[in-house]
C-alpha cells in the first residue's frame, strides 16, 4: 500500500470573530508535502503563516476545506482528534521553550511521557537523539549552562523523540547569530531527510532558503508561486537600481542573478558565498546594506524558481572590461568557500555563453 502523504491541504480558507467583525485570514490555500520534503513558508508580518501553521499543527480546528495531516482530517475535528494528530508532530519554536528548573536530558524526557514512553525505551530514545543534536555531554546540564545555539538545539532534541511524522518550525534561526542559525537548519535539514519527516520551516531568513526543496509564499492570505513572487520582487529591483544608476540597471539586475546561479550550482550556499556577493554587489553598485539583502534574497528565489526575468530585462552586451569583470566576479564567487565544485564550473559556462562570452580558466589569487 502507498504511504499516506503527511501533509495535504485542499482550499482552506480561515476567518477570525464572527458577523461585523469576521476577518478573513486565509483564502483558499492549496498544497501536499510528501515525507522527507522539506518546505519553507515565507511572506510578510500578518500574511497568515502563523494562522497556517496552527491548523496543520492541529493546535485548532479548521474551518473550510480540507486539512489532511497524518491521514486524520481536521476540518471541524473534536479536541480529542486533534490531540492525537498533536501528539504526532514535532514542534520547533523561535524560543527553545526549555524549563529551565529541569536538566536537557529531563526535558526531553517530557515528550516522551507524553507519548506514553517511559523505562529503558525512553533512556534509549534520550540518548540517541541527544547524540545526534550534539549534546550527549550536556544530557544533566540545565539551560542556564548552555549557549542560545545548544538550547535550540536541545528544543530540537525534545521535538524529534517522539520520531514524528512531519516536524513544524516556527522561526528556529530568529533569535540565534549568523552560524548557530545555519547549524540549527543544517540539523533539521539532516534529521528530516534520515527519519523521512515532512518539515514546514517558516523564516524570515534569505541565509537558509537554500535548504528547502520548495518554497511557499503567503501574501494577504493568499499562496502565491515563487515565480510570480519572483517576477513581482524582479521589477520592484530594476526600479530601485534605475535609482542609483538609471544606465546601468539592466546589467545589475543580470549580474546579480548571474552570481546567485553560480552560488546555488551545488545545491548549497555557503556564508563565504554569501559574503562574497555582498562585497562585489555594494563595490559595483554602491547599494546599502538592506538593498544588497533585498537583491540577494530575491536572486536566490528566482534561482530556485527557475523563473523567467521581468519583460524589461535582457541579456546586455558587455564590453571587454565589463565581461572580464563580470567572468572574474562569477568566479570568485565559485571560489569563496575554497572549493571549486566541477556544477559551478558548468554554471558559469553556461551563463558564459548566454551572453556570448567564453569562460577562460579562472583567475589565480595571490595569498
Amino acid at each position: 500500500m502507498a504511504a499516506t502523504t503527511p501533509i495535504v491541504l485542499e482550499d482552506v480558507s480561515y476567518a477570525y470573530g464572527k458577523g461585523a467583525l469576521e476577518k478573513q485570514i486565509l483564502f483558499d490555500i492549496g498544497t501536499r508535502i510528501e515525507g522527507g520534503e522539506i518546505v519553507i513558508l515565507t511572506g510578510p508580518s500578518g500574511s497568515g503563516k502563523t494562522t497556517l501553521l496552527t491548523l496543520i499543527g492541529a493546535l485548532r480546528s479548521a474551518q473550510k476545506g480540507s486539512v489532511r495531516v497524518l491521514g486524520q482530517e481536521l476540518l471541524k475535528a473534536s479536541e480529542k482528534a486533534l490531540i492525537k494528530v498533536r501528539r504526532q508532530i514535532g514542534y520547533i519554536f523561535q524560543s527553545h521553550n526549555l524549563l529551565d528548573s529541569l536538566t536537557i536530558h529531563q526535558n526531553v524526557q517530557m515528550a516522551l511521557q507524553l507519548g506514553g514512553v517511559r523505562g529503558a525505551e525512553a533512556r534509549q530514545r534520550i540518548t540517541e537523539v541527544l547524540h545526534r543534536v550534539g549534546l550527549a555531554e550536556h544530557e544533566h546540564k540545565f539551560p542556564g549552562e548552555l549557549s542560545g545555539g545548544q538550547k535550540q538545539r536541545a528544543g530540537i532534541a525534545r521535538a524529534l523523540v517522539n520520531r514524528p511524522q512531519s516536524v513544524l518550525a516556527d522561526e528556529p534561526t530568529a533569535s540565534l547569530d549568523k552560524r548557530s542559525g545555519r547549524d540549527v537548519v543544517d540539523l533539521i535539514q539532516d534529521l528530516a531527510r534520515e527519519d523521512g519527516s515532512a518539515v514546514i520551516l517558516v523564516t524570515h531568513d534569505n541565509r537558509i532558503l537554500d535548504v528547502a526543496d520548495r518554497i511557499l509564499h503567503l501574501e494577504d492570505g493568499r499562496m502565491k508561486s515563487l515565480t510570480e513572487v519572483v517576477s513581482e520582487g524582479t521589477s520592484r529591483m530594476l526600479n530601485l537600481l534605475e535609482k542609483h544608476d538609471p544606465h546601468s540597471a539592466n546589467y545589475l539586475a543580470t549580474f546579480s542573478f548571474a552570481l546567485a546561479r553560480v552560488a546555488y550550482a551545488d545545491s548549497k550556499v555557503s556564508d563565504s558565498e554569501r559574503d562574497e556577493m555582498r562585497r562585489i554587489l555594494h563595490e559595483v553598485a554602491k547599494l546599502e546594506p538592506a538593498e544588497v539583502e533585498f537583491i540577494m534574497e530575491l536572486s536566490m528565489m528566482q534561482k530556485r524558481a527557475k523563473a523567467g526575468m521581468d519583460n524589461r530585462m535582457v541579456n546586455p552586451a558587455l564590453d571587454k572590461d565589463r565581461a572580464e569583470h563580470f567572468l572574474n566576479s562569477l568566479y570568485a564567487i565559485a571560489q569563496a568557500d575554497g572549493i571549486t565544485s566541477s556544477e559551478e564550473i558548468v554554471e558559469i559556462e553556461t551563463i558564459a555563453a548566454e551572453f556570448g562570452l567564453t569562460a577562460s580558466n579562472p583567475p589565480t589569487h595571490s595569498t
